[in-house]
């Protein structure tokens, strides 16, 4: 029994730690299955796509970062209607 709720722990720990996680376009171009040139012109430019959070440097600004449960969430919620029939 122990070892079962060790594991679910273990588990749960991950996919909070995978929802934390900061993804770059490449990221969000293999989540999606499209190109990185179609999440740059197409995705990530959209009004309502998640905002980026952009890491500062002693050169200025980083790359864009988008939280994954944000970007996850976004597809979520850009599902198709249901179809009556």
């Amino acid at each position: 029994m122990r070892t079962i709720l060790l594991e679910i722990l273990n588990e749960l720990k991950a996919h909070r730690a995978a929802n934390n996680e900061l993804w770059n376009v490449d990221d969000i171009a293999s989540y999606l299955r499209l190109s990185r040139s179609s999440v740059q012109s197409r995705v990530i430019c959209r009004k309502d796509f998640p905002r980026a959070v952009r890491i500062p440097t002693d050169n200025g600004l980083g790359g864009r970062r988008f939280y994954a449960k944000e970007v996850k969430s976004w597809v979520a919620n850009n599902r198709e209607p249901v179809r009556s029939s």
